[in-house]
């Protein structure tokens, strides 16, 4: 019999001798190889397996960790936070305590948040949970102090360090939150605080207030520190203005009531006499410059109003009008009274010094004949970018439409001023500029006024303080409010604090300021947050 197979094709002897013999044994072979094979690939995947497994353990372990050393930076910063929320804030200084806080700042000290805040670093928590365990310390540093006329800002650096642990492993994992903490102290610019109530309250009507007098405050989203209402046991708003008073009239500083009507007529640019000085408005102006504008007798309507890049201000008072134009951009003014108009390669300051009541103020438009028109059922912007104005006057002021500045962005009903670099400062003292006699003083918005007013203003209401007249009213305050008495009549008011003013590149100028000097918490703001 042939061989199935050709002899030439037979490479190996082994695979000649298989065709003649028997197989038998051949599977057994096979079987043992593949039995190896799996077995090898058995013990790959459970090294593999345990690999694996350890790869994860540790990854859940260092994740653990993670969690317990970010639960001691959200503890230790909770933890300050509410610290800083429950410290008294405003805090009436002593002339003293003030000078020795400012020289302590000066010194880069932090008698001021050890004494004043009850903050003694470090400040050291710990805490655990289940397996996991941290804890955490806090410590200060002043990074830098400002100095201004009457008051100083502090800025300190907060550092929460962390340390996470895991139970029965050494590693550990550290992080680091750094955190600003700002403070002013001193006589601060009033427009600083959101809203101050300055008469002395029992504690169950402040725990009420909010709610009975339906107010509301925005929060801040750039500011832990949330605005507030801030209570003062002790007077804190102004009855004069002297220093803005001295600005506005080019003088040195002066006792008003020592100011001679010859010397006020001098001053104002009218024949000198003895006779009191005439209603009207005055643009006050020397060899070195242009002033503030002074008006003497209740101004029966102010208009504020934009027109060709123009700032315009206008005076009704009887049957007698004036006009005060001015563009900071263009550097020109023009001043239109009943007898003649002048102009001027200058600006004025911007402070507007009022002896007597403004028994309507508000928003408009300028018309084709030059005149100035209130409106009331568009909400125009009439504060003109870059503007700073300041409106102080002795006796009541009563707000009659909506006073918008240019720039101010609205996204879903809010407004964003970030973009606005203007400034608006209405302040009623409640007392005569010259024989000091108290008046009704006071702000009030007005009862034929739009049924949802916008003020995006700085309000300061000494006398009779901030009232709200008729029914249905929604008052939204794009600024702050600091007031002798608050009257909301089942209105309602929201105020949107406008942080600008805590900007130092920004700070508040031509404002009254605080009667006493105060401390204030005016900032917190996390910066930082690194992982070791």
């Amino acid at each position: 019999m042939k061989s199935p197979y050709s002899q030439k094709i037979l490479l190996w002897p082994v695979f000649a001798s298989l065709t003649k013999k028997s197989t038998k044994g051949t599977m057994t072979l096979i079987t043992a190889f593949l039995f190896f094979i799996f077995s090898a690939l058995g013990l790959s995947l459970i090294y593999l397996s345990q690999i694996h497994q350890k790869i994860s353990s540790f990854k859940k372990n260092s994740t653990l960790i993670e969690y317990a050393a970010e639960n001691g930076i959200k503890q230790g910063f909770n933890n300050l936070l509410s610290l800083l929320a429950e410290a008294p804030s405003p805090v009436v200084l002593s002339p003293e305590e003030f000078n020795e806080l400012r020289e302590n700042a000066r010194s880069h000290g932090t008698k001021i948040i050890e004494e004043f805040l009850g903050l003694k670093p470090p400040l050291l928590i710990s805490d655990s949970w289940e397996k996991l365990s941290w804890k955490s310390s806090m410590n200060c540093t002043l990074e830098r102090i400002v100095e201004e006329e009457n008051y100083f800002r502090s800025m300190y650096k907060i550092s929460i360090d962390s340390e996470g642990m895991l139970h029965n492993l050494v590693p550990k994992r550290k992080s680091t939150l750094s955190a600003s903490l700002g403070i002013l102290a001193g006589q601060l610019p009033l427009p600083s605080l959101p809203f101050l109530v300055d008469k002395k309250l029992k504690p169950e009507e402040k725990a009420n207030f909010t709610e009975k007098n339906k107010i509301s405050l925005s929060p801040s989203k750039k500011n832990y520190i949330q605005p507030k209402i801030s209570f003062s046991e002790e007077k804190l708003i102004p009855e004069e203005a002297n220093s803005l008073l001295s600005k506005a009239f080019k003088t040195k500083l002066f006792h008003p009531q020592n100011l001679s009507s010859s010397k006020l007529r001098e001053i104002l640019g009218l024949e000198k006499s003895e006779e009191p000085v005439p209603d009207g408005v005055y643009l006050i102006k020397d060899s070195l410059g242009l002033g503030g504008v002074y008006v003497q007798g209740d101004v029966d309507e102010m208009i504020l109003a934009i027109e060709d890049g123009f700032q315009v201000i206008f005076f009704r008072i009887q049957l007698e009008s004036w006009i005060l134009k001015y563009s900071p951009s263009k550097i020109k003014t023009f001043f239109a009274s009943p007898d003649k108009i002048s102009s001027y390669d200058l600006i004025p300051l911007g402070i507007i010094i009022i002896n007597g009541k403004v028994k309507s103020l508000g928003g408009g438009v300028v018309d084709s004949i030059g005149q100035a028109a209130m409106v009331k059922d568009e909400e125009i912007p009439s504060i003109l970018q870059g503007i700073q104005l300041t409106i102080i006057s002795s006796d009541r002021i009563t707000l009659s439409s909506h006073l918008i500045r240019q720039g101010v962005k609205w996204q879903e009903g809010i407004p964003y001023a970030e973009d606005s670099t203007s400034q608006l400062m209405i302040f009623s003292t409640g007392k005569d500029i010259w024989d000091k006699t108290a008046t009704e003083g006071g702000i009030t918005i007005d009862e034929s006024s739009p049924e949802e007013i916008k003020v995006h203003a700085s309000l300061t209401a000494s006398g009779k303080g901030f009232s709200i007249e008729g029914e249905g009213k929604k008052v939204q305050i794009l600024g702050s409010l600091q007031a002798t008495d608050y009257v909301s009549q089942e209105n309602t008011l929201k105020i949107i604090f406008d942080d600008q003013v805590l900007d130092e590149n920004n700070a508040s100028r031509n404002v009254p300021v605080t009667a006493k000097p105060i401390l204030y918490i005016f900032s917190f703001r996390a910066l930082d947050w690194e992982e070791f």
